[in-house]
């Protein structure tokens, strides 16, 4: 009987994470399994797993490893199937997805990775935002360039455990709590992609994203996401693979530059400057970083994951 792995890492956020492991133990099939990579500084996390410690399912690992990039490559290596589908701490699944997605895998030989709609929960839209992921219709990515038309998130991933483990698995220098604090998602689809994997993305399916963030804390967010762009886009530069870096500088052309220019064409005040002062910072330190010309990831030595 195949298995199929859920992936879920975790750090600090004991208040949420008992949502989506609901939802995920929530799966008719037996042959589902959920492991749980905790980088948490404390012991609640695994306190609030406590009702699920029965449940042969559920696979807890406290890890001492820091960065969302490193904590999937743990769980990477620890998952027992063939296919790990990955959702983010914040987030609900609906019943029988993990299962659904793992098909949809299936179903595309020559997809790498499937995405599927992040869907943000009901929300105060005048104080704030969630992060989603919303498009219509089902598509296949072959090319570098196709992945101009949008890469999906984490929170809603399945991938094949033997193309990140051929890979060299996710770049540990990037993801919340890695050198650069975010796009180990985009990073992952970007190598796939250079390596002639494609990448299939259903809108059949979705999961719901409860990662509410005011205005005030999207600024930060923002910086910190556009700061792993610009380090996305040098990290295929400094690698000579040119055309690699299509997608991020799509990206930092297209929703960094042209939002304040068409403000100034509009006589109004630019907004948004923060993106292009971020991926500069990013693109700066990234050149600085040695790149693994095979594997598309930095080169960083031990204790050098964080900044």
């Amino acid at each position: 009987m195949r298995i199929v792995s859920a992936l879920v890492c975790t750090r600090n956020r004991s208040k949420v994470i008992p949502n989506v492991v609901r939802s995920l133990l929530d799966e008719s099939d037996r042959n589902v399994e959920l492991l749980i990579i905790d980088q948490s500084d404390d012991a609640e996390t695994e306190r609030a797993l406590e009702p699920w410690s029965t449940d042969a399912r559920l696979r807890y690992y406290r890890s001492k490893t820091r960065g969302k990039g490193a904590a999937l490559n743990e769980g990477i290596q620890l998952a027992r199937g063939e296919i790990v589908v990955c959702t983010d701490d914040d987030c609900e699944v609906p019943p029988g997805w993990v299962e659904q997605m793992a098909r949809a895998v299936e179903s595309q030989p020559s997809a790498a990775i499937v995405f599927c709609r992040v869907v943000a929960a009901p929300h105060d839209q005048r104080t704030g935002y969630i992060p989603s992921y919303e498009f219509e219709g089902n598509r296949m990515l072959r090319s570098v360039l196709a992945g101009c038309r949008g890469l999906g998130l984490g929170a809603a991933m399945a991938i094949r455990r033997d193309f990140v483990l051929a890979a060299g698995g996710f770049d540990e220098s990037l993801g919340p709590g890695a050198r650069f604090r975010g796009g180990e998602d985009w990073d992952i689809s970007l190598r796939a992609l250079v390596m002639g994997r494609a990448i299939y993305e259903t809108s059949e399916l979705s999961v719901l994203h409860d990662g509410f963030r005011t205005f005030a804390e999207g600024r930060t967010h923002a910086r910190r996401d556009w700061i792993a762009i610009g380090a996305l886009c040098a990290k295929p530069l400094r690698a000579g693979y040119i055309k690699a870096a299509i997608v991020p500088a799509w990206y930092f052309a297209s929703r960094a530059v042209w939002p304040p220019v068409a403000d100034l064409l509009h006589l109004r005040k630019p907004s948004g400057l923060v993106r292009i002062t971020a991926f500069v910072e990013g693109f700066a330190k990234a050149l600085r970083v040695p790149v693994n010309p095979l594997t598309l990831r930095f080169n960083v030595e031990p204790g050098e994951r964080s900044e």
